[in-house]
């Protein structure tokens, strides 16, 4: 049955607090569910995606990292991460999730944007952070070895990198069989209506740094990951944390490479 009036303007209020642009307001309530058709499928692409957050690395801070603090403590409270624990944070961005950490932690944070680790290496030095380091990398092509870390945390880059189920593949291979990998990010909705919407703005979207069309579930069932749990911090929360244990069901596993932490080359260049 289709979503009545005051469902279809609850969830168009939900979406507009997602983008944070209120003249969508006047244009989305009274739309109808027949007049939205459907987009042509747009993607993510890592060149364009550097320019833009480059540029979005002068107010990140200000603005989108203001709104996911709170949901970030929380997703790396349930790591549980101990004194000889290696964690791998992708996408680091500006380093919102430094505060969050306990002191003892041993941090690899990456990001494909050097203006976002600009602004990381700041609260680095800020806060004396020597146990973590930074690297410029793609996390489509992660330079490290195999079982390499005991976490993994994966914080609003879903949805920004142009294919999400080879991030969620190369998370698994590099970290260790049984680490825990904690994702925030917002998904696809379940509601058809809201589904709908965020495929419509999807375009628009892309061009500011993320996508909204993608389906958790869909990314379960095309990387084999098993969710232990995911939950969200409100009821109404465009936001959710999802938890699962490194089973490798998603790795390919390629030939045969040297040993060592770091691959040399394009893919990562240290964040001095």
């Amino acid at each position: 049955m289709a979503p009545g009036r005051s469902g279809r303007r609850k969830a168009c209020v939900e979406l507009i607090r997602l983008f944070s642009v209120p003249i969508l307001a006047k244009s989305l309530l009274p739309v109808k569910l027949t007049q939205l058709k459907e987009p042509r499928p747009v993607s993510m692409q890592e060149s364009s995606t550097r320019s833009i957050y480059d540029f979005h690395s002068m107010f990140y801070d200000a603005t989108f990292g203001r709104l996911v603090r709170r949901r970030i403590a929380g997703a790396i409270s349930h790591m549980s991460i101990k004194s000889t624990d290696r964690v791998l944070d992708m996408g680091i961005g500006t380093g919102a999730s430094l505060d969050f950490y306990p002191r003892h932690a041993r941090i690899i944070g990456i990001d494909l944007s050097g203006g976002m680790l600009r602004e990381c290496r700041k609260k680095l030095e800020h806060r004396r952070l020597a146990a973590t380091q930074l690297f410029q990398a793609n996390a489509l092509q992660l330079p490290f070895s195999d079982d390499s870390f005991d976490h993994v945390f994966i914080s609003h880059v879903i949805s920004v990198v142009s294919d999400p189920y080879l991030l969620i593949r190369e998370a698994q291979r590099v970290a260790k069989p049984g680490a825990r990998i904690v994702i925030v990010n917002h998904f696809q909705s379940t509601n058809r209506f809201i589904a709908m919407v965020e495929k419509f703005l999807c375009p628009l979207c892309t061009k500011l740094g993320w996508r909204t069309d993608l389906p958790l579930q869909d990314l379960v069932r095309r990387t084999g990951v098993e969710v232990d749990y995911r939950y969200k911090l409100d009821s109404i929360d465009l936001w959710e944390t999802v938890v699962f244990s490194n089973s490798k069901n998603g790795v390919v596993r390629p030939e045969p490479a040297e040993a060592g932490e770091l691959v040399a080359g394009a893919a990562c260049e240290v964040a001095a």
